[in-house]
């Protein structure tokens, strides 16, 4: 009787350490991570923002097909994927990055703090992982569309295309961006590769004609989610959000 009444006070402090744990994760990313990062995002960077996220990707995803269908006819789209990306993310690197955005040492220890509470990579589910992974290849971003000057682009997370009338220009692009991501300690899967416009291909769930692939994919991510919140990688907001965007998403298919 003494075992179990010293477990349930265990599982109790644990469940309130891990409810001390997110309002802190909140407060940070709210306070701290939003006002120093979120001005510096491009649009073109959708995920885990308010106002944008797979919606907002899926509507650039069509509108780009037909700009470019208009003014190309044929055309090119890269689309990259990167290689185990959160479990791939450089903690100094990470921090580099931060140090020149926040200048306040105080609450740079704060964020340093959490970074570290991962050993390698981060997390996936908190919202202070969610504006730092978002972040992380903000260089890239702008790197893209002032470097190589792509004009039509869109990133979710590490999934990203690049639309472009030249097949050889992408090809340029493609080891410009690996030379790049060579140097942020990351590396493009073998999904990685150039599609002809005429290609049917999948971006964010989605064919070019904004129908899902196949209904089952949305079954699957979403009990991949509930794995993830059931495991304690994501919160419950989390597994909340993906499953009433995964349902916005199916309702509007054929108004894409």
């Amino acid at each position: 009787m003494k075992y179990v009444k010293t477990q349930i006070i265990r599982k109790k402090f644990q469940n309130l350490k891990n409810m001390q744990d997110k309002i802190i994760n909140h407060l940070v990313a709210r306070h701290i991570l939003y006002p120093a990062i979120l001005p510096c995002l491009l649009d073109v960077n959708v995920a885990s923002r308010k106002g944008l996220g797979t919606s907002e990707g899926i509507r650039l995803y069509k509108n780009f097909h037909r700009i470019c269908k208009v003014k190309y006819n044929t055309y090119y789209v890269l689309k990259c994927d990167i290689s185990k990306f959160f479990a791939s993310i450089n903690h100094e690197i990470l921090k580099e990055k931060l140090r020149k955005k926040i200048k306040d040492k105080d609450a740079l220890k704060i964020v340093f703090d959490i970074i570290d509470v991962e050993e390698n990579g981060s997390s996936i589910g908190a919202m202070t992982s969610q504006i730092l992974t978002i972040f992380y290849l903000n260089d890239m971003d702008h790197f893209i569309k002032e470097k190589l000057k792509i004009k039509y682009y869109i990133r979710y997370q590490d999934d990203f295309l690049l639309f472009h009338p030249s097949k050889k220009y992408l090809k340029y692009c493609l080891k410009e961006l690996e030379k790049f991501l060579d140097k942020e300690k990351l590396k493009l899967n073998k999904k990685t590769r150039i599609y002809k416009s005429t290609n049917n291909f999948i971006f964010l769930g989605r064919k070019p004609n904004g129908d899902y692939a196949k209904y089952r994919d949305v079954k699957r991510k979403i009990k991949k989610r509930i794995y993830l919140y059931k495991t304690g990688q994501i919160e419950f907001s989390g597994l909340l959000n993906s499953i009433i965007c995964y349902n916005n998403l199916c309702k509007k298919g054929s108004n894409y």
